[in-house]
């Protein structure tokens, strides 16, 4: 059996209504995504408005984990949801982009099997 690791990096301009009120917004945010690529909870998410007025959220999953940055200001995200087991990386960029209403997307994902070469995608 091999041990797979995927890590999807997201980051990315967004046009989105989301201020430093929108806490409930971000978290629902947080588990519809864990919905969207079939993944368990394992740690409720946790969020947190910085003085700089940029949201951390981070949620544990059965597998690992899902964190991001988003800066009210600059309108910009940054997104990694890394995992022990598989998941579809197109539907959760599909979910990303529209959920953020997303612009200059970059991602790059990790493919890693143990006794393997890394296989990376970036976009």
């Amino acid at each position: 059996m091999s041990i797979v690791h995927h890590h999807l990096i997201y980051q990315a301009r967004v046009n989105t209504h989301l201020n430093d009120n929108s806490k409930k917004e971000l978290t629902s945010f947080l588990y519809s995504l864990l919905n969207v690529i079939d993944m368990e909870c394992l740690i409720q998410a946790q969020l947190k408005l910085s003085k700089q007025r940029a949201w951390t959220g981070i949620v544990g999953i059965i597998t690992s984990h899902i964190a991001f940055h988003y800066w009210v200001n600059e309108q910009y995200l940054q997104l990694d949801i890394y995992s022990c087991k598989e998941f579809d990386r197109k539907k959760a960029i599909t979910y990303l982009n529209n959920f953020w209403n997303s612009s200059n997307v970059k991602t790059l994902f990790i493919d890693i099997n143990v006794n393997e070469d890394f296989k990376i995608d970036k976009n």
